[in-house]
């Protein structure tokens, strides 16, 4: 098992199935504002920790013992529910906090006769729930 995104995606490679994420990206920032003070510069404060971001793509194919619209389906239930999951790759929790799925991005890549999905790219935007 690579990891988990809660208990209803897991990422793992075995002989007959492979579901992983490649280029995942993660951004941390902090909160800050500006004061304006005249005749001088204005005066930044730090307020706190930003939430965290992160995207995923994925690549979902059925040569690789994936059912792309079955996870595709699970992802779409879990972003209109609102739903936080946290994210663990290995045996670490990604951050310290669950991450709330906010969008999903698909591309069907390959469609074979009666509508059958063989291959999709989908691209999960998850951010920080506190």
């Amino acid at each position: 098992m690579i990891g988990t995104l809660g208990n209803k995606i897991v990422f793992e490679v075995s002989d007959d199935y492979v579901l992983t994420f490649q280029n995942i990206s993660r951004e941390i920032s902090g909160r800050w504002t500006d004061h304006e003070v005249m005749g001088v510069k204005p005066k930044p404060e730090f307020l706190g920790p930003g939430n965290q971001t992160i995207n995923m793509p994925i690549t979902l194919s059925a040569a690789l013992g994936v059912k792309p619209r079955a996870v595709m389906e699970t992802v779409e239930e879990m972003v209109e529910n609102g739903e936080a999951e946290y994210l663990v790759i290995g045996t670490r929790p990604v951050g310290k906090n669950p991450f709330r799925l906010t969008g999903s991005s698909e591309t069907w890549d390959r469609v074979y006769s009666k509508g059958e999905l063989a291959k999709a790219t989908m691209t999960i935007t998850l951010e920080e729930y506190t």
